[in-house]
């Protein structure tokens, strides 16, 4: 069975932007949740969002995370899979990593998370203040998960993927 890395965290963390340079550094596949959901919904998530709602959203993001995971489960090549910000708000998606050795949180401030999600453009991100609400409420959850912790503050994404390599080898990590 080949490794399946995992990255969580809350939007803006980098997770798609470190999964897919971490990929391409091992040679592994890549798959990014939130772009499998579009694909499977033909449409952006903010549409999912405003014309079907959270509920179907979470729905398809279970299927579409649970697929995805079985798929890498049974692949004989690694696969490094960035999971969407709520992701572990869907009991089946937590009940899943629950399981899975290598899930990485990667963290994030929430000043540069608001900024790098635009100010709140994202569905549920809205101002400051209700974006800092679910910043903190998810840090609980990010935390059970997350069997190694990588802090992307002020690092470059070839850092946070070295320090990724680094515990996936059984070297130092953060």
């Amino acid at each position: 069975m080949a490794p399946t890395v995992i990255l969580i965290g809350f939007m803006g963390a980098g997770k798609s932007a470190v999964g897919s340079y971490l990929a391409r550094g091992l040679g592994w596949n890549f798959f990014d949740a939130d772009i499998q959901i579009e694909k499977r919904m033909g449409m952006p998530i903010a549409e999912v969002f405003e014309k079907h709602g959270e509920e179907i959203f979470r729905t398809a993001e279970a299927a579409v995370v649970t697929g995805l995971l079985d798929e890498a489960a049974s692949s004989r090549e690694g696969t490094v899979v960035s999971l969407g910000g709520g992701a572990v708000t869907v009991p089946e998606i937590a009940r899943r990593l629950r399981h899975e050795p290598l899930v990485f949180l990667l963290e994030e401030d929430l000043e540069t998370a608001f900024k790098r999600t635009g100010g709140g453009t994202r569905p549920l991100a809205g101002d400051l203040d209700s974006f800092q609400r679910l910043f903190e409420e998810r840090q609980v959850l990010y935390r059970q998960l997350a069997g190694h912790v990588v802090d992307t503050r002020g690092k470059e994404i070839r850092e946070v993927s070295d320090a990724v390599v680094r515990i996936i080898e059984g070297g130092e990590g953060e």
